[in-house]
Order: C-alpha cells, then sequence, then structure tokens
C-alpha cells in the first residue's frame, strides 16, 4: 500500500444527505508535510455540489490545513480527517 508522501496529489471529501439529495464539497490539493500521526496539505481547489448541479467552484486556494491520522481500514487504507470535520477526510493507500 501507498503511504503519505510529500507532492502526493490528494482529495478531501466532506458530504451530507439533505432529504434525498446529497450535499458535497470536494476539495483538491497536495501534501507540503508528513509527520507520523499527520499531513499537512495544501488545499488549491474547491467544488461544492448541491445533488447534481454544481454551486460553486474556486481555484487557486493556496490554503494549509492540517489532517490527522484516524485509522487504517480494513482495505490497508488510511484515514485522515480535518480538524472539525470541517474539510472532510482523505483516504490514502
Amino acid at each position: 500500500m501507498e503511504k503519505a508522501q510529500v507532492g502526493m496529489k490528494v482529495k478531501a471529501y466532506t458530504g451530507r444527505c439533505v432529504g434525498i439529495l446529497i450535499q458535497s464539497t470536494t476539495w483538491e490539493g497536495e501534501i507540503i508535510k508528513v509527520n507520523k500521526k499527520s499531513i499537512r496539505v495544501r488545499l488549491t481547489e474547491s467544488t461544492s455540489r448541491f445533488g447534481s448541479r454544481t454551486t460553486s467552484h474556486w481555484e487557486n486556494l493556496n490554503t494549509e490545513k492540517t489532517f490527522r491520522f484516524v485509522k487504517t481500514l480494513s482495505s490497508g487504507k488510511d484515514w485522515y480527517k480535518s480538524e472539525g470535520g470541517l474539510y472532510g477526510g482523505i483516504e490514502i493507500g
């Protein structure tokens, strides 16, 4: 399985069900620092959707966020989550 490395491109995702529609946000970025139990990610792009409709899209964000290691999933992939869950989670591996 692949482990987190500096320079790796990642996607963070968060979503929730609103009635029968899904409201979600996906962030794209690059890992800039790897520690034993966390990674630091520079987020560069964000896309928000409500159902099948895109509600917003931002580029060139240049925002840095820390994602903490939560657990290794049964598939062998590592799961990282942002502080407070505001920027969702990242699955690596």
